[in-house]
């Protein structure tokens, strides 16, 4: 990868190679049929390292060694050829910090209603993906699934993979993120593009002896070498100020295998009204930089973490990590507001696309996306340009982070159409992991088999994903969503949605889960095996009732009734390190 001020120069040739590699993929790709609903789940983990002496957990920088274990251990497995495969029954990646590994099944799960069933056995069972990781570690060592570090972004947080080794926090030697350039030179061309420093300001939650006025005293330590003048503080805020404080978030994303095209495009759109619900209802992050704080989750943070856009765009551009923009699909009813202005858009590329035969809705929606500035790209993809590959295409795409992805099915021989869910927070349990990844499989199945429609305007979606990032959302926040699935929208609660509306109400919502088990009867699935799903609806259901708390409101009440804690908004070290006790008992 080159840095930014090489990709200025080549960055409208290599938009316009994404769009002709784009092209053909659509062009060989379009008619494509996939009976099988494959689909998987995809997990990032973190490594935590407990010092029980010290009261101290620190984030342990041990990818590689996990990795380089894992690779030995498969080699080995096929080397003997056992019949037990359980490290080649996982794929462990790289993800941007040291202490954060990828882990999804090494084959997508089947559509029939036994490969749900071991859905959670592939997360947590005794040699499956969290236990192998442990295998990696020491006894006083753990892969924690936690959306953020409740310290990240304070000083002494890392440990090295020797366990007394420690460094003061200031990563600017590489030692905390993935030694690969592509990870090194996205964070540094993320932040050159900006021309600036990165301003995230996070709300504090103001409790009883909270400091009035409020300022961000610790602003985070410097990630990169290049050090640039501190930002002045913003009253009653956090301050994060730099990409890396976004990178280190972890999520669970869920994939899923469309038929063809057109299903793909329908399930997309639908998927993108349900991801405020689904935020709000996994809710996990109610912590930051040592602090309670006035929302529960992770998503706009992120957003501002990785926003490159300069000054000038700030008013026209949305963040590159944003909710999608675009409805995509051609059946779309033409009473629902289907884009945004505020959407850049390339319309050369546009209108190649449509000149090669692409429709509107899609051509519009790729012209958004490719519009974007590339943050990693090679002189090699642009000299040794091939407009039959994907590389170009695949790398300027996946450098735009929506919340719903539509992702084409690259080659003949790989997966087809498939929809990637991206909003969700990592739950603490793998249990409740398994319950949301089932319970979005299992609604896509019934979107695409009694083809759903929950559209509601643009502007909607943008409102109602505000709300779910707010405290407690999930009981007290109310979303725009389809009043009978059919027809008129309206502002309902999550268990509206989720439960349905009272008997009384007319027209009123059925509910989600309502439909999945209206799915499930349709399917004729087997009562034994309905009982058995019951256990992982159940979260769902409860959730957005209110019955089982979401884990930002449990993190919250264990901070807020540790005897160490002052009501004054402080999350001090003990009390985190007492908190990631709880979860380590929980998850395991």
């Amino acid at each position: 990868p080159i840095s930014w001020q090489e990709i200025k120069d080549i960055a409208p040739i290599a938009r316009q190679g994404a769009a002709e590699q784009l092209l053909h993929i659509w062009t060989r790709q379009r008619y494509r049929i996939d009976p099988e609903a494959l689909w998987g789940d995809e997990i990032e983990y973190t490594l935590i390292n407990v010092d029980a002496k010290a009261s101290k957990a620190t984030l342990l920088l041990s990818q590689e060694n996990v990795l380089r274990q894992y690779e030995k251990r498969c080699a080995k497995e096929n080397r003997l050829a056992t019949s037990s495969k359980s490290w080649n029954a996982v794929s462990f990646q790289p993800e941007w910090g040291r202490y954060m590994i990828e882990a999804t099944p090494a084959k997508p799960y089947g559509e029939e209603i036994t490969a749900l069933l071991k859905v959670e056995n592939n997360m947590r069972l005794r040699q499956c993906r969290r236990d192998l990781i442990r295998q990696c570690l020491l006894p006083n060592q753990h892969p924690l699934t936690l959306s953020v570090l409740p310290g990240l972004g304070t000083q002494g947080l890392f440990t090295t993979l020797e366990p007394d080794t420690r460094f003061s926090g200031n990563a600017s030697d590489g030692r905390v993120y993935h030694p690969s350039t592509r990870y090194i030179m996205a964070t540094e061309n993320l932040t050159t593009r900006r021309q600036g420093r990165f301003e995230c300001h996070v709300p504090v939650f103001r409790d009883e002896l909270t400091e009035r006025p409020f300022y961000d005293k610790n602003v985070s330590y410097e990630y990169l070498s290049q050090q640039l003048p501190p930002a002045d503080p913003k009253e009653g805020h956090i301050h994060l100020d730099c990409p890396e404080l976004g990178m280190g978030c972890c999520c669970i994303q869920v994939t899923m295998q469309a038929p063809n095209e057109p299903e793909a495009r329908w399930l997309h759109d639908q998927l993108m009204v349900l991801g405020p619900l689904m935020l709000a209802l996994t809710a996990a992050t109610p912590v930051y930089k040592g602090y309670l704080v006035d929302t529960d989750t992770r998503w706009g943070y992120i957003s501002a973490c990785l926003d490159d856009r300069t000054t000038e765009e700030l008013a026209t551009t949305p963040p590159r990590y944003s909710w999608n923009r675009t409805y995509i699909s051609s059946e779309k009813p033409l009473d629902v507001e289907g884009k945004t202005s505020s959407q850049p858009i390339d319309e050369s590329l546009k209108q190649g696309l449509l000149d090669g035969g692409m429709d509107e809705p899609l051509a519009h929606h790729f012209a958004t996306v490719l519009s974007r500035d590339p943050i990693i790209v090679s002189r090699e993809d642009i000299e040794q340009f091939d407009p039959n590959d994907s590389g170009l295409f695949d790398m300027l795409y996946n450098s735009v982070w929506q919340h719903v992805r539509l992702k084409p099915p690259l080659c003949d021989s790989g997966p087809g159409w498939r929809v990637e869910f991206r909003p969700m927070e990592v739950q603490l349990t793998d249990h409740d992991n398994a319950a949301f990844s089932i319970f979005i499989y299992l609604l896509s199945r019934a979107i695409t088999a009694f083809h759903l429609n929950f559209y509601i305007p643009i502007d909607k979606l943008g409102d109602s994903m505000e709300r779910a990032q707010k405290r407690n959302a999930a009981l007290d926040e109310r979303i725009w969503f389809r009043r009978t699935g059919w027809s008129a929208y309206a502002l309902l609660s999550m268990d509206e949605i989720v439960n349905g509306e009272n008997s009384e109400v007319q027209s009123g919502f059925p509910g989600l889960i309502n439909i999945v088990w209206a799915y499930l009867q349709y399917m004729d699935t087997p009562l034994r095996e309905r009982k058995r799903l019951k256990q992982y609806l159940d979260v769902i259901s409860k959730r957005a009732s209110g019955q089982l708390p979401t884990p930002a409101q449990w993190m919250r009440s264990v901070v807020m009734t540790h005897p160490e804690y002052r009501r004054d908004s402080r999350v001090g070290e003990k009390i985190r390190f007492d908190l990631l006790q709880e979860i380590i008992s929980r998850g395991e």
